[in-house]
């Protein structure tokens, strides 16, 4: 066993020692045999020379591809053609999916607040923090009725009882609308009266570009958001369970959460979303999740 190894021994002694001798390597001219170059080296210096070649040139190569545009000819690499409008389409995809939430959020807003509302509490949009402020400087005796408005709204309500004339399974009766005096949100010509049977829920009303659309009643702005087909669109919550609709407007004036008093300013006529061919206002009034004709309440000549 021990004859074995050292013979292994010997021979790995005797081929590292053979791979280290070194050579002498003459270069001659061909002509006259003259020696011009000599070199001395070993098989194990060439080797260790070799391998320092391949490393630096394997290098060179991956420098020279990684950081030029020949990785583009290696199968299988994008393109980067491809790579841009992939990312350009993963941009449309967040910008959507983020206008998504958005409008769930708004949606979600929405809903809170007309539950708060017919609970008898103060909706509260969740970035409005001014709502303290905006109530404490509303002067108490804006809401006073004066002594005029006072027997006008007698005078209505010793009026004969009637029925208002609603689609079927509407709850508003006289005891609701005639004691509201409802301020025109604009004024101007009727070009499209309500047709619940066409689907049109309100009434068209011209009127001049920039021209401020008005809130109908005190009431509680719950909704204001865009869409393509509506443009611009607000909605406040009323008294009695009513509620107003303001379409295709340019600007909204207010925000969620804001108390509004009749007659003001909500938002400006404008010719926003597909639906609408002009400057107008599309104007709905709901009351109990019902359509009501605003021109039986409202004057707006």
């Amino acid at each position: 066993m021990a004859n074995k190894n050292n013979k292994k021994k010997s021979r790995l002694k005797t081929w590292f020692g053979k791979i280290q001798e070194k050579k002498r390597i003459i270069v001659l001219d061909v002509d006259n045999y003259e020696e011009k170059r000599s070199y001395t080296t070993s098989k194990f210096n060439l080797f260790v020379l070799s391998t320092f070649c391949v490393i630096v040139l394997g290098f060179l190569a991956f420098t020279l591809i990684s950081y030029s545009s020949l990785k583009t000819l290696i199968p299988g690499y994008p393109n980067p053609t491809q790579q841009q409008q992939l990312k350009d389409k993963n941009i449309i995809i967040d910008q959507k999916l983020s206008e998504l939430i958005e409008k769930t959020e708004k949606e979600k807003v929405y809903i809170n607040n007309v539950l708060e509302i017919l609970n008898g509490n103060i909706p509260l949009d969740e970035k409005d923090t001014n709502w303290t402020k905006i109530k404490t400087n509303v002067s108490p005796t804006q809401n006073e009725i004066s002594p005029s408005e006072k027997s006008i709204r007698e005078k209505v309500q010793n009026r004969e009882k009637f029925d208002v004339d609603i689609i079927p399974g509407g709850a508003l009766k006289s005891e609701v609308l005639p004691q509201l005096l409802l301020f025109p949100p604009i004024k101007g010509e009727i070009t499209n009266k309500m047709n619940i049977s066409n689907g049109h829920f309100g009434v068209d009303v011209i009127a001049p570009k920039n021209e401020a659309v008005s809130s109908i009643l005190n009431g509680t702005i719950v909704y204001q958001n865009w869409s393509p087909n509506d443009g611009h669109v607000v909605h406040i919550q009323h008294k009695k369970n009513l509620l107003s609709i303001y379409k295709h407007n340019s600007e909204i004036l207010k925000k969620i959460g804001d108390f509004v008093e009749s007659g003001e300013p909500i938002a400006i006529v404008g010719n926003s979303g597909e639906h609408s061919t002009g400057p107008h206002l599309h104007f709905e009034l709901w009351h109990n999740g019902y359509p009501l004709d605003p021109e039986k309440f409202i004057n707006f000549n």
